[in-house]
């Protein structure tokens, strides 16, 4: 038995460490939501910086590599001199595309009255009217089941898949699936073009794409063969084992 002036120091000392553990956990709770919001600030930084270097830079080094050739062969011809300038304002007008996507891509997509499916259908029919492209798209399962940070993620990722098929594939027809029924879902965006090969354009919107998935718990799966297509697949997160 301890002597009385002892308990009451133990009693004292259990009672402070009880209040102060509730306290110490809400800190430290606290202070890992704020490192995650630090790495996902500095991810969408870099990510960023990545798009801007990979198309903005390119676009703008050639355009000035065309103006010094412009400004220092005075001898060239007329016809060869408004031949370079053309160049340059095809490259500057693609720049500024470029731009446009990419702000739109940063800025946050609020799903529409008809839903997330009715979304996409009619971005499908927007290829097809403007680009020539048959966008298939066949969903199984309730898109109810998925978060709104998930329908986003889910309809960026359509978007950018559909992008780089319009813009690098040479293939005219695409199939999305969108399965929401299992666990996880799965989104899966198909084309039959060229495929993914060494010389392909470094960048292909897939380390923004892989960033989205993560920043859900889910992942992203990029399967191709040179002259036989590829296929981007979007897993959502799993589910907690009971």
């Amino acid at each position: 038995m301890l002597p009385e002036p002892a308990r009451d120091s133990l009693l004292r000392w259990l009672v402070a460490s009880q209040i102060d553990s509730p306290r110490r956990g809400s800190a430290a709770a606290r202070d890992s939501a704020h490192r995650a919001l630090e790495i996902g600030e500095a991810r969408e930084r870099t990510r960023v910086a990545r798009e801007l270097h990979d198309s903005l830079g390119g676009d703008l080094a050639a355009a000035i590599a065309l103006f010094k050739y412009y400004f220092e062969n005075p001898t060239r011809s007329r016809a060869a001199g408004e031949v370079v300038l053309r160049n340059i304002h095809e490259i500057l007008e693609l720049s500024m595309k470029n731009l446009r996507a990419m702000l739109r891509s940063m800025r946050s997509h609020e799903i529409g009255a008809r839903g997330l499916v009715g979304d996409l259908m009619d971005i499908a029919e927007a290829y097809r009217r403007n680009h020539g492209m048959d966008v298939a798209l066949d969903a199984i399962g309730s898109e109810e089941e998925l978060t709104q940070a998930q329908q986003e993620v889910v309809f960026q990722v359509v978007r950018e898949a559909l992008s780089n098929v319009r813009r690098h594939s040479g293939s005219l027809t695409c199939l999305v699936k969108l399965n929401f029924a299992g666990q996880p879902f799965v989104v899966e965006v198909t084309d039959r073009g060229v495929g993914v090969t060494d010389r392909s354009p470094d960048g292909y919107g897939l380390v923004g794409m892989r960033e989205r998935a993560a920043g859900i718990g889910g992942r992203l799966q990029v399967v191709s063969a040179p002259g036989r297509g590829t296929t981007i697949f979007l897993f959502g997160p799993q589910q907690p084992l009971s």
